[in-house]
């Protein structure tokens, strides 16, 4: 048993609502859900792979101006820290 129940039930009560609402956005009732379970399944898949086939296009897109950019500004970054290490006065005794 948790150690405390309350704070178990509040948190399976807020899940179970959160999951509950993304179920309505893919217009899924409790009676589909256990009349076709695994066409149910396979919807959400369905739906799932689309969203990320949707996002891999913008991703890739950004990614030919964001990725030049970046290595540009590393390849800077290490240059110029190259520079000061470089020039970083010693401290020895004479």
């Amino acid at each position: 048993m948790p150690k405390n129940l309350g704070s178990t039930l509040i948190k399976l009560l807020i899940g179970s609502f959160l999951v509950g609402w993304m179920l309505t956005l893919f217009d899924i009732t409790p009676l589909e859900l256990l009349e076709d379970l695994t066409g149910t399944i396979g919807e959400i898949y369905s739906v799932a792979l689309r969203s990320v086939r949707w996002a891999a296009d913008y991703i890739l897109l950004g990614a030919v101006i964001v990725l030049p950019i970046f290595g540009v500004v590393a390849a800077l970054n290490y240059v110029q820290e190259k520079n000061r290490k470089r020039n970083r006065p010693t401290n020895k005794e004479d």
